[in-house]
C-alpha cells in the first residue's frame, strides 16, 4: 500500500509540474511557430528552426503538421500545406525534400503520412468540402502505390509496389525514415528493403481512410478499398507477426535483419486502427516499453541487439555517426505515436481518465523538462540511446516539438490553458 501512495505521489507531482509551469504551453507554440516560414506567398514547415534541415522535408512537414498547426487551431495554414503538396504529387509520390532547385522523390513514406495528415485535419476541422478537393490526389497515391511506381537513384528506378499476392507494400532499400548512408554510395545501414512493417500499418490506415470517404461521398469506390484493406489486414497479421518474440517482424521477405526489435511496429497499434487483436496490440507496447522506452523517447533499435549503438556525437564526421543514426539512437517524435498506443491499452484494460492521464504525464514529462530547461527552448532530434541520454542532432527539430505539444493538448494534460490559434 505505501508503494501505491509512493507512486500515486510522484505521478501527481509530475503532473503538479505541468500544471504549474505557467509556460509550458507558451514556450512550447512558440517553438512550433518558429517551424513555420512564408516563402513565396507560401506557407511551409521547415525541419529545422536551427542547424540545418532548414527546409520543407515531406515526412517531416505531414509527421508535424498535426502538433505543429492542428492543435493550435491554425486550420488555414494546414490546409494550404497540404494543398501545396498535393500539387506537386508525382506518380503517386509526394517530395522527400524540396530544394530551392530541385525537388526530390526518393521515399515511400512521405505519400503514406501525407494522407495520414489529411486524415488528421478532417478530424480536426470536419471540412468534407476540402477533403472532397483532394478526393482525386488521395486516389492517385493510393493507385500508384497498388498499380507500382518507382524514383531514380543511381541511375536505377527504385520501385514501390503493392504485391497482388498480398496486398502489402514492398519498397526498395533506403526509402523509409531510417535511411542513413554514411558512404553515400547506396549502402544505407538500416537498408529495411522488402515490406516494411510501418509502411504497410499506414497503408492500412489510409486504405480504411480512403473506404470512410468514398462512403461518405457514395462514390461507388467504397468496396474496392473495403476489401483491399480486408485483404492487408488477414495477410499482415499472417506474415508480420514473430511468435518468438511475439512482436512485430520490422521487415519481411527483404532485409535480413527483419527481426530486430525496432519502435517502427508501434505504428501498427497507433495508427492501424484494428489490424491487430487487442492481445498483439498490448504484447507490442509491452515490449517497446521493456526494450525502447527512455525518458527522451524511443530507440531505434534493442540495446540487445549485436548492431545496437548506444552513443551518438553530433560532432563526429558524417561518415562516424551515422553509423549509430538509427542503431541505438532515442527520436522524441516517437513518444507521440507510444502514447498513442499506450493509451488504447489503458482503455482495454478499464483505466478512467485520470489514470491514463497520469501514466502519460509520467512518459512526457522528461521532454517537457528537457524544453523549458533548454537554452534554444526546444526539443533536439534525438539523443544517444545509453544514458545519460545526451541530446544530438539538430538542437531544434520540429516533429519532436510536434508530437510532444499534440499530446499535451489532445490529452489535456494542461487543461487550464488557453489555446489561441
Amino acid at each position: 500500500m505505501v508503494g501505491n501512495q509512493r507512486t500515486r505521489l510522484l505521478l501527481d507531482q509530475d503532473m503538479v509540474y505541468l500544471l504549474n509551469h505557467y509556460s509550458v504551453l507558451e514556450t512550447f507554440m512558440a517553438a512550433a511557430t518558429s517551424f513555420v516560414r512564408y516563402v513565396d506567398n507560401t506557407v511551409q514547415i521547415w525541419a529545422a528552426s536551427r542547424d540545418w534541415f532548414l527546409e520543407e522535408w515531406g515526412r517531416d512537414t505531414f509527421i508535424s503538421l498535426p502538433g505543429i498547426l492542428l492543435v493550435s487551431g491554425r486550420y488555414a495554414e494546414a490546409k494550404a500545406v497540404i494543398l501545396r503538396f498535393a500539387r506537386l504529387v508525382n506518380n503517386g509520390l509526394i517530395p522527400n525534400r524540396i530544394r530551392p532547385t530541385q525537388v526530390e522523390y526518393n521515399t515511400v513514406d512521405a505519400s503514406m503520412w501525407f494522407i495520414q495528415a489529411i486524415k488528421s485535419y478532417l478530424k480536426y476541422t470536419r471540412d468534407w468540402a476540402s477533403i472532397r478537393t483532394l478526393l482525386p490526389v488521395m486516389r492517385t497515391v493510393i493507385a500508384n502505390y497498388k498499380d507500382g511506381t518507382s524514383f531514380l537513384r543511381w541511375n536505377e528506378p527504385q520501385i514501390i509496389k503493392m504485391d497482388e499476392n498480398d496486398g502489402l507494400i514492398r519498397s526498395p532499400p533506403q526509402a523509409t525514415w531510417m535511411d542513413a548512408d554514411p558512404s553515400g554510395r547506396g549502402k544505407p545501414i538500416t537498408s529495411r528493403h522488402g515490406k516494411a512493417v510501418e509502411i504497410n500499418s499506414l497503408w492500412y490506415s489510409n486504405l480504411r481512410f480512403l473506404e470512410k470517404v468514398e462512403k461518405h461521398f457514395n462514390t461507388g469506390y467504397t468496396s474496392m478499398y473495403e476489401l483491399l484493406a480486408d485483404t492487408v489486414k488477414h495477410q499482415f497479421n499472417e506474415k508480420f507477426w514473430n511468435n518468438q518474440e511475439h512482436v512485430l517482424f520490422d521487415v519481411i521477405e527483404g532485409d535480413p535483419h527483419k527481426a530486430a526489435i525496432r519502435p517502427n511496429m508501434i505504428f501498427a497499434v497507433s495508427h492501424g486502427e484494428d489490424l491487430l487483436s487487442q492481445t498483439h496490440q498490448t504484447n507490442i507496447v509491452h515490449a517497446i516499453l521493456n526494450d525502447l522506452v527512455t525518458p527522451g523517447g524511443l530507440r531505434t533499435l534493442s540495446p540487445r541487439d549485436s548492431n545496437y549503438r548506444g552513443e551518438y556525437d553530433t560532432y563526429l564526421p558524417q561518415d562516424e555517426k551515422d553509423l549509430a543514426y538509427h542503431q541505438g539512437t532515442v527520436w522524441p517524435w516517437l513518444i507521440g505515436p507510444y502514447v498513442d498506443a499506450l493509451t488504447r491499452i489503458l482503455q482495454y484494460k478499464g483505466k478512467n481518465q485520470r489514470r491514463i492521464q497520469n501514466e502519460i504525464t509520467k512518459v512526457i514529462t522528461p521532454l517537457v523538462r528537457f524544453c523549458m530547461e533548454s537554452p534554444y527552448k526546444s526539443l533536439p532530434e534525438l539523443f544517444s540511446g545509453n544514458p545519460p541520454h545526451y541530446p544530438g542532432g539538430t538542437t531544434s527539430q520540429a516533429w519532436s516539438v510536434a508530437e510532444v505539444l499534440r499530446i499535451l493538448i489532445e490529452y489535456q494534460l494542461l487543461p487550464n490553458k488557453k489555446i489561441s490559434g
